[in-house]
């Protein structure tokens, strides 16, 4: 399908579902400004658009929320083609049921070579306030080496870890672009670390939380979450939205009053 008919179809149907679908607006965005021509297609039932997907610059293909059917035939169609993918991302379940259908298995074991995360969206039961003593401030040159430690850090502490290289650039593209920010005390303490990574048309999504393992469990991620959601509504977006890998109790987006989506996999093939 060429991508200008995909898109007109595909995004009245990715926005039904914004928040599960943010990844998509990020990959449009890359490919809008890119030559490279790449599969995107959409899954209908019934004359209605169930299902949305695109290859990633990676090589991964990318899942919106949708129907099993949908995705059990895209699958299908996948293992007919013979395709080879290095990757799968999207919600947990229609994951599954791809890999599946397409009659694809990862070379390690799945909970080994994924990445998963749960997915939260703030909702207007949340009042963010600030407290006094505290300011929140973009990166700019002074701040950057500090930020650029906390980077690898976030990288090194994340599991499994990250590409420290990946997440540097992403720090680094982060604060070009205004939005990689630091909370300061009132004795211009460094405090925590956090950036909106990218957007949908009403939604930022608030990437790289970081908090200095001596100041953790002092409230210090709570006060620089709700700055960044009162930075995010103060630029027009309607909320934010947040990927945690925390699997255990009490999760903080939770405890703030976030929407849980479900969960979120990056299935690695290759």
């Amino acid at each position: 399908m060429e991508f200008a008919s995909w898109k007109c179809k595909a995004l009245p149907y990715l926005r039904k579902e914004e928040g599960w679908n943010n990844l998509f607006w990020q990959i449009i965005r890359t490919r809008e400004k890119s030559s490279r021509k790449s599969w995107a297609g959409n899954i209908f039932q019934g004359g209605r658009v169930r299902l949305s997907a695109l290859l990633t610059p990676s090589n991964f293909l990318l899942l919106s929320h949708g129907s099993l059917k949908a995705v059990e035939a895209l699958g299908k169609y996948v293992h007919l083609r013979k395709w080879k993918l290095d990757g799968v991302s999207g919600p947990v379940n229609l994951v599954n049921q791809f890999l599946s259908s397409a009659n694809l298995q990862p070379k390690d074991e799945p909970s080994i070579s994924a990445r998963n995360f749960k997915l939260f969206q703030t909702t207007s039961k949340i009042n963010p306030t600030r407290q006094d003593g505290y300011e929140l401030h973009r990166v700019e040159g002074t701040e950057w080496p500090r930020a650029r430690v906390w980077a690898h850090q976030f990288a090194m502490e994340a599991n499994p870890p990250m590409d420290l290289a990946a997440i540097t650039q992403m720090a680094k593209q982060m604060q070009a672009a205004k939005n990689l920010f630091i909370l300061k005390d009132s004795e211009n303490i460094f405090c925590a670390m956090a950036g909106f990574g990218r957007s949908t048309e009403r939604y930022q999504v608030i990437n790289m939380v970081y908090v200095p393992g001596e100041l953790r469990r002092k409230g210090m991620a709570e006060e620089l979450l709700n700055r960044m959601i009162l930075e995010s509504k103060a630029s027009g977006y309607k909320g934010c939205l947040l990927f945690s890998e925390w699997q255990g109790f009490r999760n903080l987006y939770e405890l703030m009053g976030c929407k849980t989506l479900g969960r979120f996999v990056e299935q690695d093939l290759a």
